[in-house]
């Protein structure tokens, strides 16, 4: 564990403490809300006093008071800040000031009672650096940094270029935002994202279905409200009417997407409550999995419920949610919540790895286009790499030459077509790659590779150095693969693809949930459960072998 996870982790243990004192109620604004600025692009608050004080969390209060009055006076003591001391804390993001670098982050920590400055930074960052910046002492580590303002009573932690500017920006917040930051959120857990500073184009670069979820998007915030029970609201504002009912019915779509993932871990829960063939009594041992299994069971039927009528209605601009949890005392609400995330872990894991696929397979279908577009245009598909005209030798990929037909010509234009990806001027635009190549499981922003392939060679749908005529398809195209996903990504400008040869072994493919995904090159994707016969992919890799093709399971 680094020291920067090891601070989170302690920042983290410091928040949870704080709820094992009773603490007094403030009723006044938090001072914390006071700091966030009105182009903050996303802001979280809690309020952890009343939290701890809301009728859900009586049966733990009562619990932890057995400890007895040394143990919290120990408690009190041994930590700074006291963790007893802490009424809320915000958090808040701002927007990158430079494409692919870093948003700028800080925490806010409300206490009661005031620290001292020294203490704090000794505490905290025992082997960081103290610095002044601004007029205000600051102790850095690992590029973190944390400051001490309001008479000592508000502990910042973030980003050390932002916490000096701490209560000076003053760009105002606008519409619900600002209202969010006046503290008027209903619940004791509030988050708002704050769209109005996010450049439009950003959202034009969505892909279906997720473009009607945030087309005309403008604010979300979502609270948490507990007592007795816990109540979840969201809402999410659009500019136009029918931009709210495209989004309705998109996340209509994806519960039912959400719904049919659901179904294998059911299959698993129940065959430990229902087991076929068995006779007679468990071992007693078997009773916590048995328990545990009951848990899971009652959590995916309340997940069907919901994800088969959605809480989300239609007000005017604004989508509305609600939903009330079933009421569970504070003493079991930690082990069930465990148990229950266990239980429900691979079912939120398919239904996020069913999203990757859905975006990979758009991302194979617009490279498929920008393909077919090319073969319109130039009479035959693109060589694999663009090569020298004197020696032969690979220079660039086929990706760049497709840049024109996926809306990136102005990137295409600077590349220097003569020298080789990694000369000095092209491996400087190596870090533009287009959001065509970015594959939503493996890549991570700022990555320059991609795990979008090609085969080339004798028999199959593309040459080295050479365009590739739909004439010489005469398996047809819609039974010869174009580009797959592959396990290892390679720089998505340098022309290193599959060179193909039937008697060796193909590349291992990229797994999602077990599968991988392929481009045709008439256009359709199809999904392959891995492994799947290489023989069989062999057949569909060569355009003109005249081969029957076995069904693929």
């Amino acid at each position: 564990m680094n020291y920067f996870s090891k601070q989170i982790f302690c920042l983290v243990l410091t928040l949870n403490l704080s709820f094992i004192c009773i603490s007094n109620v403030v009723a006044q604004q938090p001072e914390d809300l006071k700091l966030v600025p009105g182009n903050a692009v996303a802001a979280v608050h809690m309020d952890l006093a009343k939290l701890w004080q809301s009728e859900s969390m009586k049966e733990m209060r009562d619990l932890l008071k057995k400890a007895g009055p040394k143990a919290l006076i120990e408690l009190e003591k041994r930590f700074i800040p006291d963790p007893t001391t802490v009424e809320t804390v915000t958090g808040f993001v701002m927007f990158p000031k430079n494409p692919g670098s870093p948003p700028d982050f800080a925490f806010l920590i409300s206490l009661k009672k005031p620290v001292e400055e020294k203490a704090l930074f000794l505490s905290a960052m025992p082997d960081g650096e103290t610095i002044k910046k601004d007029g205000i002492n600051m102790v850095v580590k690992d590029g973190i940094g944390l400051i001490l303002m309001n008479q000592g009573k508000l502990i910042a932690v973030g980003a050390p270029s932002l916490l000096p500017t701490l209560g000076k920006n003053t760009a105002p917040a606008k519409g619900d935002f600002a209202r969010f930051l006046k503290g008027n959120a209903a619940g004791l857990i509030n988050a708002a994202i704050n769209l109005e500073p996010i450049p439009k184009e950003i959202f034009a670069f969505a892909p279906p279905p997720f473009n009607a979820m945030v087309n005309g998007i403008q604010y979300m915030e979502a609270g948490i409200a507990v007592e007795k029970t816990i109540r979840l609201s969201t809402i999410i504002t659009y500019e136009k009417e029918d931009q709210a009912k495209a989004a309705l019915e998109t996340i209509k779509g994806f519960a039912k997407m959400g719904l049919a993932q659901l179904e294998e871990p059911r299959k698993e829960v129940e065959k430990r409550v229902f087991p076929k063939d068995q006779a007679g009594a468990n071992p007693l041992t078997d009773l916590p999995e048995f328990l545990a299994a009951m848990v899971g069971l009652a959590i995916l039927n309340e997940a069907e419920n919901l994800l088969k009528n959605p809480p989300i209605n239609l007000a005017g601009t604004s989508l509305k949610a609600d939903y009330t949890t079933p009421q569970i005392s504070s003493n079991a609400l930690i082990p069930t919540t465990a148990i229950a995330i266990g239980m429900m872990l691979p079912a939120v894991a398919k239904v996020r790895e069913a999203a990757q696929r859905i975006s990979s397979m758009n991302n194979l279908k617009q490279i498929a286009l920008a393909m077919l577009n090319y073969e319109a245009t130039y009479n035959g598909f693109p060589a694999a790499a663009i090569c020298d005209k004197k020696t032969g030798k690979p220079l660039l990929s086929w990706r760049v030459s497709i840049l024109p037909f996926i809306e990136e010509e102005a990137l295409y234009k600077q590349f220097k077509l003569d020298e080789p990806w990694d000369s000095e001027h092209n491996l400087k635009l190596a870090k533009n790659m287009p959001k065509v190549y970015f594959h939503p499981k493996a890549n991570k922003p700022g990555d320059d590779k991609t795990h979008y392939r090609l085969f080339y060679g004798k028999g199959v749908a593309f040459e080295l150095d050479k365009s590739a005529k739909l004439q010489t398809f005469t398996d047809g195209t819609s039974n010869t693969v174009m580009v797959v996903e592959a396990e290892d990504p390679v720089v998505w400008t340098n022309p290193n693809d599959f060179a193909f040869d039937p008697t060796k072994a193909l590349p291992k493919m990229l797994s999602i949930d077990g599968k991988f995904s392929a481009v045709y090159c008439d256009g359709h994707v199809q999904t392959f459960k891995m492994p799947i016969d290489q023989e069989i992919l062999k057949l569909l890799l060569q355009k003109n072998d005249g081969k029957p093709i076995p069904q693929v399971p």
